[in-house]
């Protein structure tokens, strides 16, 4: 069952969609980094992203409370056109795990993977694992979800040519929790979780390149 594309019509998506659309010098974009808050909260940390992708001419394409649904829609409604990067590095699928199964997170993250090799056939993709997060409020733990997902997505990509890497293990201590110091509430990392993160995204970008 395919997922179904989903526009958003709150006014942070509509505002990041159309910011995007009007990306200047796209033709210079080597590096795409697509994906929810995770990947939006880089730009709360723009020294970091500088030191860590200035180098790649890195564009952020990250869009804060997305779903899988909402990313497959702005893939498919202009956001990868007029540009060819090198790579492009996939975090998605967070969002999804109060309501989807496994099996519609792991299929909606291949359907973005195809999309993209469809459209940008001489880019290397990057899927990366869906990070570690504390349980929420109503207490729900996540891990052996996230856990069980991750594995599915190695699986899939073993032996292809899309690159997968779960770069979240730095993330957790021995009590398979993710501390307060770089991840406070629970979900969304500080400037201390993305300088652990960083070195990891740019380390596959070297062997890429």
């Amino acid at each position: 069952m395919q997922l179904k594309p989903v526009m958003r019509t709150d006014e942070h998506f509509i505002q990041k969609h159309t910011s995007i659309l009007e990306l200047g010098n796209k033709e210079a974009v080597q590096v795409i980094f697509l994906g929810d808050s995770l990947t939006r909260r880089w730009e709360d940390n723009i020294d970091l992203w500088n030191k860590y992708f200035s180098a790649y001419n890195a564009a952020n394409f990250g869009v804060g409370g997305d779903c899988l649904e909402n990313i497959k829609w702005r893939i498919l409604n202009g956001e990868l056109d007029g540009i060819d990067p090198k790579a492009i590095i996939i975090l998605a699928g967070t969002n999804n795990l109060d309501k989807d199964s496994e099996e519609t997170i792991v299929n909606g993250i291949r359907e973005i993977a195809e999309i993209i090799r469809h459209k940008l056939k001489n880019t290397k993709l990057v899927i990366l694992g869906l990070l570690p997060r504390n349980a929420n409020e109503a207490g729900i733990n996540y891990a052996r979800k996230i856990g069980r997902i991750n594995r599915q997505l190695d699986s899939l990509y073993a032996n292809t040519e899309i690159t997968y890497r779960d770069i979240g293990t730095d993330l957790v201590n021995e009590q398979g929790e993710v501390s307060d110091t770089i991840m406070p509430d629970g979900l969304h990392l500080n400037s201390n979780g993305y300088e652990i993160i960083g070195p990891k995204l740019r380390g596959i970008l070297d062997e890429l390149w």
